[in-house]
């Protein structure tokens, strides 16, 4: 090999570091985060809400690239080990569902302050400058629920007509679309100079459908025409005996026509809390380094974050009078000229 060729391999060989060296500079291995998200029962794919949430965070996973564990329990007593165990793991965010961590979100913020925290469906006792509480106001989508629900029931039974619920827990998170519910219904007597009563109980477990069915039961046996679940597998329960006793019945933080097929043909609307949506714009917070810590994220009628779903196959029975009501309600309650009752 002569001079010349040496030189211009020395150069090729030089240019070509050259260009590696700049490749690496410039396109350097991107950081996955880190996301869990925990929560107390049996699945996460219960039809309703676990599912919901599930889904807003799949959504963030897919859209930002996520790394993503699910953690799920139905062992009560464990909390604080559970959140602490993904922090130790130098998880960026964990995502805690239900009221129930609230003391193991707050402990666990203030002893990793690096790591960031959502509490989903409770606000956090303690404002903490890495946690985002997300909460919603249900009763404003219980409140017309409530007023469809006793207008049903007006239509399907001459005089002494009813309607019930079928809540998990008597916890603010269930009393909160429960009671607007009766709230709801009581409007609707004021409106229309009627005497629709209204019926329910609490079973005391969020993961028991055979008590769900065995309480809807006993309401539809007492008159109630239409039956509203709230609260994961029980409130399932609840629906599915409306269904087989051929009694309309209203679903909840989900349009559960979708979710829960099964009753879909017996399902009046359901009370939606738009949870999916609220998990995945916090989430995108945090990937875009806007995450608004020590702040709450409170999902209403007027941003959409909560809502009552189309009437489906019940559309074309509704009356439009009744359809016209329930959007002046809609207004009412955004413009806080109808107040709830919660």
């Amino acid at each position: 090999m002569n001079k010349i060729s040496t030189k211009i391999l020395f150069l090729f060989l030089f240019a070509l570091t050259l260009v590696t060296a700049c490749k690496k500079d410039d396109d350097p291995q991107v950081y996955k985060f880190k996301v869990a998200m925990l929560a107390e029962g049996n699945t996460f794919d219960d039809l309703s809400f676990l599912q919901n949430c599930k889904q807003g965070l799949e959504k963030a996973k897919g859209e930002f690239d996520l790394e993503v564990e699910y953690n799920i329990s139905t062992v009560t007593n464990d909390y604080q080990e559970r959140i602490n165990s993904y922090c130790d793991l130098n998880y960026d965010l964990v995502i805690a569902i239900g009221y129930m961590w609230n003391y193991a979100v707050a402990n666990a913020a203030t002893a990793y302050p690096n790591t960031k925290f959502i509490i989903v469906d409770t606000e956090l006792s303690q404002t903490k400058s890495n946690v985002v509480s997300i909460v919603f106001d249900v009763d404003e989508a219980a409140f017309p629920i409530g007023f469809l629900s006793a207008w049903w029931a007006d239509t399907q039974t001459e005089g002494d007509a009813k309607i019930g619920y079928v809540g998990a827990m008597a916890i603010p998170q269930i009393r909160q679309f429960a009671e607007p519910f009766g709230a709801g219904a009581m409007h609707y007597n004021q409106q229309y100079e009627r005497n629709v009563g209204v019926v329910g109980d609490y079973v005391g477990d969020f993961f028991n459908s055979e008590a769900g069915q065995h309480i809807s039961d006993s309401l539809i046996g007492i008159g109630a025409d239409v039956i509203f679940g709230v609260g994961s597998e029980t409130g399932n329960g609840a629906l599915l005996k409306a269904n087989e006793l051929g009694k309309v019945c209203i679903g909840v933080d989900v349009d559960q026509y979708y979710s829960f097929p099964e009753v879909a043909d017996k399902l009046l609307s359901s009370a939606m809390k738009n949870l999916d949506n609220a998990i995945y714009e916090v989430v995108s917070s945090f990937v875009d380094n806007t995450f608004a810590g020590g702040t709450v994220y409170n999902g209403k009628l007027e941003n959409k974050g909560v809502d009552f779903a189309p009437f489906h196959d019940y559309k074309d029975i509704i009356a439009d009078s009744i359809k016209i009501e329930l959007e002046e309600i809609r207004m009412g309650i955004i413009g806080g000229e109808i107040s709830t009752g919660w």
